[in-house]
């Protein structure tokens, strides 16, 4: 796994806000790997917003905004849902 990869996976499981850790968690075991480069960019990119605005974006409790409607929040949106494997 090349560094920036672990980072993220790292990055994931420890957001700040406990809803997220498991939402990011998640995220990291089903999607992280095989995104593409232009996702990564966008997920990068997302991780540099509020943890608190990222996680009304994903529950819907709150519009995302236009640069964030992509194909990584419908992952993280798929994420959230309850799992209980």
């Amino acid at each position: 796994m090349d560094g920036r990869l672990k980072r993220l996976h790292h990055k994931c499981k420890y957001m700040g806000v406990h809803e997220n850790d498991v939402i990011f968690a998640r995220f990291s075991e089903r999607y992280l790997d095989d995104l593409s480069p232009k996702e990564l960019d966008q997920f990068e990119t997302l991780l540099e917003e509020n943890d608190w605005d990222i996680f009304l974006w994903i529950s819907a409790k709150r519009d995302v905004p236009e640069k964030f409607e992509n194909s990584v929040m419908d992952k993280l949106r798929n994420c959230q849902e309850y799992d209980p494997a």
